[in-house]
């Protein structure tokens, strides 16, 4: 199990200067470490939970859109981590019918790449050359310490805010402008689905979970019907 922390308060203030200060310190007086190594950190815990979870099964549907806000990243990349192991190193045991992930990630600083890097770097080069399909993109709002971009891969950076309606239009392949009448829906809904759905979920403010929420509904009907269908899942938090 994996908890990520942001410093925020006391509490979290605390953990991370202990966590800092344990890995400065030298392993003996006689031996040097490199002063880029990290190493774990023990630290006692005690967990109430977990409650909760994603209420969708991501292995249902051919095509996941994972969202995160800032520190909200501290819940998809279980997601994405959970649905690569699955596809790829468990060799979809449960018929697993996912081919192609986006994870999209906003964040105020390209420091703040860092917190989740590794993680995401090790899932990457896990789904390489599989039958998964995955992107990341990084939306950042701020160029601040533009040194701190590591390389992940099949990820880009974006100096931008992204907008979760364009980020489902682009990874389902669906219009972004729609109109229809009641005699194409009416067809539609008789037909049988052309996709194999999409499983959108997402976690930060509540801003962006409402925006999420917007974006599925602004598909429309014939839309979100070619697709298989659209399920949503939204974690949020406020600070």
């Amino acid at each position: 199990m994996i908890l990520a922390a942001r410093v925020k308060g006391d509490w979290t203030r605390e953990l991370n200067a202990y966590a800092h200060n344990e890995q400065d310190f030298p392993i003996s007086a006689s031996e040097k470490r490199d002063s880029d190594q990290r190493v774990d950190v023990p630290v006692h815990v005690m967990i109430d939970g977990p409650y909760g979870g994603s209420s969708v099964d991501l292995g249902q549907y051919e095509i996941v859109l994972l969202v995160a806000g800032g520190s909200g990243a501290t819940f998809t990349p279980g997601l994405l981590d959970d649905i690569v192991y699955r596809c790829v190193k468990a060799g979809r045991p449960d018929g697993e019918r996912t081919t192609r992930t986006e994870f999209a990630w906003c964040i105020k600083s390209l420091g703040h790449i860092a917190w989740f890097a590794q993680m995401l770097a090790d899932i990457a080069n896990l789904a390489l050359g599989s039958s998964l399909e995955i992107r990341i993109s990084i939306f950042v709002t701020c160029l601040c310490g533009p040194e701190a971009v590591q390389f992940i891969p099949n990820c880009v950076v974006k100096l931008e805010r992204p907008s979760v309606y364009m980020l489902l239009c682009e990874t389902t392949g669906l219009s972004q402008t729609h109109s229809s009448s009641d005699v194409e829906e009416n067809s539609l809904i008789r037909r049988s689905h052309s996709g194999g759905g999409v499983a959108v979920c997402t976690s930060g403010p509540e801003s962006l979970t409402i925006e999420t929420g917007d974006a599925v509904a602004r598909l429309g009907v014939v839309n979100a019907l070619k697709s298989g269908g659209v399920v949503v899942h939204v974690e949020s938090f406020a600070l």
